[in-house]
Formats: C-alpha cells, structure tokens, sequence
C-alpha cells in the first residue's frame, strides 16, 4: 500500500464518522431553529442596511473584525496520526506530494465560507457607498487571496525551521493581510484587489520555490491535527455523546466568588455541576458565544415579534445544547456511589440551567431596551415563561429519553 492509498483510507473512515455524528447534530429541531434564525437574522439585516448612513464608518469597522475573523481562521486538514512520525518519516518526499492535496483541498473548503461571508457584506459595502456592482468580483477575489495566503502560511507553519524565522513571517503576513483588508474596505477595493495579488505571487514562490527543500515538523503536523480533530468532536459531543472528545479544564479562580451564592452551594452535585460547568469551555464558551450573538442582533432589530423570536431560538439553543450537561454524572466515578437517586440528579440540572437562562433572558431583554421600558419588561417576561417551560416542561422528558 502507498502513501496515497493509505491516506485514501483514512479519508474514507474521516467521512464515515463525521456522517454518522452529523445526522445527529443535524436533526430535525436545529434545522427548523436555523431556518427561522436565518430568516430573523436576513430580515434585521435588510432593515440595517435600509437605515445605514451613506459613508458610515461603523459597517467598516464591523466587517474589519468579521473579514479578520473569516481570514485567519481554519487549518488544513492532514488525517496525519501520532505514529506517523516513525513509520511515514523514511517517506517523507512521498508525503510532500499527499501535503498538497491536503492544501489544495482545504484552500477550496476555507474559500467557500470565505466567499459567503464576502457575498453576504457585499450589501452593506454597496450601501454606504464604498462599491459599485462592478467591484463585487474584485472583492470576492480580495478575500479568496487574503484566505489562500494564509492557508499557504498554515502549510508552510507544519514545517521544520527556524522559530525566530516563524515568528518573522507570521508577522509580516499578518500585518500585510490587515493593511490589505482595511484598504479594501476604508480607501478602494481594487487597490486591495492588487496588494493581495501581489503578497499572494511572493508568498506562494517563497513556499513553493525557497523553502520546498525544508523537511516536515511532525510533533506540529500531530499536534495540529489532533486540535482540529478535538474542535470538531467538541461540537460534536454537544449533542451527542462521543468516545473521541477530550475536555480541558481550568481552575478559574476570579470566578470564585460565585460560589459564594447560596444556590450554588446548597448540595453537592449542584456545586460540582456549577463547577464543571464553569471550568469547561465547551460548554461556557458555548453559553457567552450565544448571549454575545444573541444580544447583538436584538440590539440592531427594533422589530419586538422578531425580537421575540430571536430570543426563544437562542435560549432554546443554549438550554438544547447543555442537556449533555448529564453525562457529566455518569461519567464521574463518585456519583454512581453517591446514595442521591437519578430524579435528584435531573432537579440539579433543572436547577442550574434554569439559573443561565434567566441570567440569558435578562442580557436579551436588557440588548432591548432602547426600545423602551415597556418593550423591555414584555421581552423579560416573554423570556421567562420560556424558560420555565423549558426547565420544567420540555427537559425532563428529554433527560428521560
């Protein structure tokens, strides 16, 4: 078997996993939230862009944040496992030639969102007056320029060289890629059209031209590849179990003071639920993305009915996704010896998501209230109901399933 069709197979059992996870991920409820969410978010959106200033400086700024994001994000997707470093090294001129279809095709799936999110900004770009219709190519291609150098840059990054040249070149890349974005967006579209031309044709013959003779970093190709693969499964474990996460936790003591709170600790599963809950990304991370998301497109709707609906999908979305808060029981040794029954087990879950999304309901109606005071209190109250037919209603049946 060669390089390439060992790396085929891979590929196949890669697919064949992320299918049978996606299906659960993808079920019928999220679709349907999704669909409404995107029909609120368009429909804001159509009524900012309505209201937007001519020569607005604050739409820039917004996509300088949101293009930023878009281009520096991503990985290239390798499938490379932690015994590769001894059996694939004796090949590695072999690997060179499988590295490049792993770019090529990573360029093509990162340039795909980054043309969406480039097609959804092109709007507010034509509604301030910064681009005519004829410029929308150039932009588009400005961004696909931007994301292929710094796809070219995570390829040459899984390289073996020196750290102070890394950090040099990761440097003057990013830097090029910020001044390049903020002129297309503050002085001209097609003089940052012609910067990321240019910074691509250099880059792309330093990669490929001067640096094609440097030899692979394997512990950075492994450890690269185990974090996106780790990205994916945490997602993934949201709504799913799944033997392949692994969750980091960290001591947070400047949230300490939170266990000063009576309800917090009252009992033992409840503090060690409140704990976890806090030390654990996945899941608190989860729960600031939704309240940041949610509040800022409240904040840019005046609409209350669209309001409404946009605050029941996010507290919907955040109490949906930390029901695998359970797992947490049957997966800590002590709880399975500690005498409380399973009923007390789910009123401590009960408990403690009906505390964040009241803690939610107050950020979304307070993101409200420049509509005034009484849009604010029928949104809070809204919020409420919700939530306690949520906790008390709609999650225990699910806990029992």
């Amino acid at each position: 078997m060669t390089i390439g069709d060992l790396f085929k197979t891979r590929q196949s059992i890669y697919y064949k996993k992320m299918s049978k996870y996606l299906k659960y991920v993808l079920n019928d409820h999220f679709v349907i939230l999704l669909l409404f969410l995107g029909g609120a978010t368009g429909l804001a959106y159509q009524n900012y862009l309505e209201a937007v200033e001519y020569n607005a400086l604050v739409p820039r700024l917004l996509l300088l944040i949101v293009i930023g994001l878009t281009v520096f994000s991503g990985s290239i997707r390798t499938l490379v496992e932690p015994a590769d470093a001894v059996f694939l090294l004796p090949k590695e001129k072999a690997f060179d030639k499988v590295m490049k279809k792993n770019l090529i095709y990573s360029l093509i799936f990162h340039s795909f969102y980054t043309l969406l999110i480039g097609v959804l900004a092109a709007p507010l770009l034509s509604a301030i007056g910064h681009m005519e219709s004829n410029g929308l190519v150039f932009w588009l291609l400005t961004l696909v320029c931007w994301k292929v150098i710094h796809g070219i840059h995570a390829y040459y990054s899984l390289k073996q060289h020196r750290s102070e040249r890394g950090r040099t070149i990761r440097l003057i890349i990013g830097s090029v890629s910020i001044v390049g974005i903020m002129v297309s967006l503050f002085i001209s579209v097609i003089t940052g059209f012609l910067i990321s031309v240019v910074t691509l044709g250099l880059f792309f013959l330093f990669v490929f031209q001067y640096s094609q003779s440097d030899s692979w970093n394997w512990e950075t190709l492994i450890e690269t590849e185990q974090r996106r693969i780790q990205k994916i499964y945490s997602i993934i474990n949201l709504f799913i179990e799944t033997p392949y996460s692994k969750h980091k936790v960290k001591r947070l003591k400047f949230m300490d003071f939170l266990y000063t709170l009576p309800v917090l600790d009252r009992n033992t599963e409840m503090y060690f639920l409140s704990r976890m809950f806090v030390r654990n990304y996945n899941f608190s991370g989860l729960y600031l993305r939704l309240l940041l998301i949610g509040s800022v497109v409240i904040y840019f709707s005046e609409n209350w009915i669209i309001n409404s609906l946009i605050s029941i999908l996010f507290l919907y979305l955040i109490g949906f996704q930390l029901i695998p808060l359970r797992q947490t029981f049957k997966k800590t040794v002590y709880f399975n010896l500690y005498p409380n029954t399973d009923t007390d087990k789910i009123k401590t879950i009960q408990k403690l998501i009906l505390l964040l999304l009241t803690g939610g309901s107050i950020i979304y109606s307070i993101s409200f209230v420049n509509s005034g005071i009484l849009a604010f209190m029928r949104l809070l109250l809204l919020n409420g109901i919700f939530s306690l037919f949520f906790t008390y209603i709609y999650m225990p049946r699910r806990l029992k399933k």
